[in-house]
């Protein structure tokens, strides 16, 4: 779904940055705060939270490579278009990563626009930020390592 992606430049809503490696490293840094709360939100029954704040530590985690490969995204969806492009369709990543973000997407939309969440869809939006997370910290570390 390349053609998604050159939309989003076309419309402005992705833009070519210098890779700025301390921006990379405070979203990752985001990410693991982001998961962290929402652990604990979870812990402490409040679904709802839990499932925004797990939408956004994969946010904030798949944020962290497509700076780094000098994009900048400008909408949530777009956001997810480069980690197609960029990441899935690169095989930098896994198609599982595209369809995580795709479930809780829609699971944090429910949550904030239709108040509609559980603590089994926000258990599973912590899953797959997990799964998320963990890897994209493993891939940038491996990158750091090269």
């Amino acid at each position: 779904m390349r053609y998604r992606f050159e939309e989003c430049l076309e419309r402005g809503k992705i833009v070519a940055i210098a890779p700025d490696p301390a921006l990379v490293e405070k979203e990752l840094r985001e990410a693991a705060a982001d998961l962290v709360s929402a652990e604990r939100s979870l812990e402490n029954g409040d679904d709802k939270w839990a499932t925004v704040q797990a939408y956004y530590a994969i946010f904030h985690a798949l944020r962290a490579p497509v700076l780094q490969l000098g994009f900048r995204e400008k909408s949530h969806t777009c956001l997810r278009f480069a980690v197609e492009a960029l990441l899935v369709d690169t095989g930098r990543m896994p198609s599982s990563v595209l369809t995580d973000l795709q479930q809780v997407m829609r699971a944090r939309e429910g949550a904030d626009y239709g108040a509609v969440y559980s603590s089994a869809s926000a258990g599973m939006a912590i899953d797959a930020a997990r799964r998320i997370v963990s890897r994209v910290m493993a891939a940038m570390h491996e990158d750091d390592a090269e």
